[in-house]
């Protein structure tokens, strides 16, 4: 095969692996500390540990009890107007269901919940046109006397479906061009 057809391949293979990166820094707390977050509001019991990780080998849990606390991230590279897809895994310790828990992206909220029961690590995901440029991701918690667990923050840009049908397209038609030239 043409290294030229070889190279086109690659490079369209990787804008499509591109559209799929995640923008968030320490996604999974694998630093050990909060690195890439910054901590706001009441930030008593609430920490990186490898005790209630949901992948790998931390994960963070936060207990604020006198306020709202939590952590936020402004996310570099978000592009005002394009779509973008925000995921985590959460899980509620608190068997009284005195709780609070909010996410927003950029001036969305995405989820709110107050009151809560008691569950497991799971995962929520959410589509969302980022309204500016670097969006700030916001998580807040509020949770005496227990804890909520967060791991895997992920944001990244939600292809449209006609950009990856192009790309396969045009790699389809780059090895159709390369089978043509062989000599028979």
């Amino acid at each position: 095969m043409n290294r030229k057809i070889l190279f086109m391949i690659a490079l369209l293979a990787s804008a499509a692996l591109t559209a799929h990166a995640n923008l968030v820094a320490n996604p999974g707390f694998e630093t050990g500390n909060f690195s890439g977050w910054t901590q706001w509001g009441d930030t008593s019991f609430s920490d990186v540990t490898a005790l209630h990780a949901h992948t790998g080998t931390y994960g963070a849990e936060f207990g604020p009890t006198a306020n709202d606390g939590g952590i936020n991230q402004n996310i570099i590279g978000v592009t005002a107007g394009f779509l973008y897809n925000v995921s985590f895994w959460l899980d509620n310790r608190d068997t009284l269901a005195n709780n609070r828990f909010s996410v927003a992206f950029g001036s969305a909220t995405l989820l709110s919940l107050t009151n809560a029961p008691a569950f497991p690590y799971t995962q929520y995901s959410f589509n969302v046109v980022a309204s500016a440029n670097d969006a700030l991701l916001h998580f807040s918690f509020y949770n005496p006397p227990s804890w909520f667990d967060l791991d895997d923050v992920d944001v990244h840009l939600v292809p449209e479906p006609g950009i990856l049908g192009l790309i396969g397209l045009g790699a389809l038609g780059l090895v159709g061009a390369v089978r043509k030239r062989r000599p028979v």
